[in-house]
């Protein structure tokens, strides 16, 4: 991932869904599947993710995938996703219809150890 910018539409956030200890957690049978986000500021916004299953068939792993659109932050009407220089966190957060949940370690890092960071445009 190239770095993020205040403004910045269509960047893709992918996280390989795993548990604290590094299992494998299978989301094909949840109801609910979504991103939350921590933004600079320290508000959380949800989304519903996409579920990628990786690994032929049967899948062996799964990537949870979100695109951020125009207007995809937070305010009426809303603002952009990506509206504040800083740090940003993402948990991952499961449910089925038997009551179970699943809430994955908040990330602070890519996948490449990089802090994830919306930053200042030079303008």
């Amino acid at each position: 991932m190239s770095e993020v910018h205040i403004g910045d539409v269509g960047t893709i956030y992918r996280v390989v869904l795993t548990d604290e200890a590094g299992t494998v957690v299978d989301p094909s049978t949840a109801t609910t599947v979504q991103f939350l986000f921590q933004v600079p500021g320290g508000a959380v916004i949800t989304k519903d993710a996409t579920v990628v299953p990786l690994g032929g068939s049967p899948p062996t792993s799964w990537e949870l995938t979100y695109q951020i659109v125009a207007g995809d932050g937070l305010g009426s009407p809303p603002g952009e996703f990506h509206a504040t220089a800083g740090p940003l966190k993402i948990q991952l957060h499961l449910a089925w219809a038997d009551g179970s949940t699943f809430h994955s370690d908040i990330r602070t890092t890519d996948e490449d150890g990089r802090e994830l960071r919306i930053y200042r445009n030079l303008e």
